[in-house]
């Protein structure tokens, strides 16, 4: 029996990589691979939470008590590229994998200059990559000596997002309104500001931009929304997970024109709900939402707002093009997540 170690440390973490951890997690301990013998690096408050047959390391005191298991350790899986620690020791396999690149496009100085000698590094000192997209293989091979290690893409699952309860948010005034929703961090690599002017074509409708918007940036997007339209345009910052699952149930579109994304989680939630996908086609998004969202080649106002109103006219949430979504986007889970990467650590270790 092999020993594999994987950094579940970011748990509690409201992330992209806290969420990937909340679903891996008690999957990969369900699983009982009969060949494989598992550590899990948790915070403290996850001890012992998944099964007694799994050992467990607090990522709080990691190098200390990892120290007993240090001569039964195979493989160490880093899943994601910001691990605070992994321990390097003859006969481990490194196994990284890396969510984007996207210090490339927002970092600038001692920041930019950090990233590119730090991950380099990281990969360099790595046996096997994975990647969470074909983009980011392709970043990553155009940008950084990967030393004869081709990253594997793995794509991320997404959870079962359509299941569970709706709460409708109090910035909704009513369930019989029509309104867009733009889901997510609103950082200006999402690009939220090009919606706005949009919605003036729009004036039967509302927009709500959901997510963390302590950034300058939401100031920017708050000064372009004239007093008239402020009831209308609503930042209506961070939402519960029976919020979101309101929101896309009663959205007629998602409006996603993010410029920067490793994966896009959202634009596939939405067709859980046969909610209609308009995107852009930057990054990773052609490539997760394939043939089942519309795209914007032009972001002058009336240009998106036709795009819109193409894609809405005869879209219907239990129609034929909404359900092939629905199926394409169940493609994604973290079932199928979870077994390729147990395959993977058993060829990795020779176990195929």
């Amino acid at each position: 029996m092999k020993t594999v170690v994987v950094d579940f440390s970011n748990l509690n973490d409201m992330s992209g990589f806290g969420e990937i951890a909340r679903n891996y997690c008690p999957r990969l301990a369900a699983a009982h691979v009969t060949d494989l013998h598992f550590i899990f690096i948790v915070p403290e408050d996850h001890m012992g939470k998944y099964g007694a047959h799994i050992d467990y390391v607090s990522s709080q005191h990691l190098k200390r008590e990892i120290r007993p298991y240090a001569s039964q350790i195979n493989l160490w899986h880093a899943t994601h590229q910001q691990f605070r620690y992994r321990l390097h020791r003859k006969g481990i396999v490194q196994l990284l994998t890396v969510h984007d690149l996207n210090y490339r496009y927002e970092k600038h100085g001692i920041h930019l200059l950090r990233h590119q000698i730090e991950m380099p590094w990281l990969i360099r000192r790595s046996d096997a990559i994975t990647v969470i997209s074909e983009y980011v293989k392709r970043d990553i091979e155009a940008h950084i000596p990967l030393l004869n290690k081709e990253p594997r893409v793995i794509y991320n699952g997404i959870s079962d997002v359509e299941v569970g309860p709706q709460q409708q948010p109090s910035f909704v005034a009513s369930a019989d309104e029509r309104f867009f929703i733009c889901i997510g961090q609103v950082r200006k690599k999402k690009n939220i500001h090009t919606v706005v002017p949009m919605m003036r074509f729009f004036p039967d409708y509302k927009l709500f931009i959901c997510g963390a918007n302590h950034w300058s940036y939401a100031d920017e997007i708050r000064s372009m929304i004239a007093p008239e339209d402020r009831d209308r345009i609503v930042l209506a910052g961070k939402i519960t997970d029976e919020e979101k699952r309101w929101l896309y149930a009663h959205a007629d579109a998602l409006l996603f024109p993010s410029r920067l994304e490793g994966f896009g989680i959202p634009v596939l939630e939405a067709m859980r709900f046969g909610t209609k996908v308009f995107s852009s086609r930057y990054s990773c998004l052609p490539e997760v939402c394939s043939t089942h969202a519309s795209y914007w080649d032009s972001y002058e106002p009336e240009a998106m707002a036709q795009v819109v109103r193409e894609g809405l006219a005869g879209w219907q949430r239990d129609g034929r093009i909404a359900q092939e979504a629905l199926a394409y986007s169940r493609s994604f889970n973290y079932d199928r997540y979870t077994q390729q990467y147990i395959a993977l650590y058993q060829d990795l270790l020779g176990m195929g």
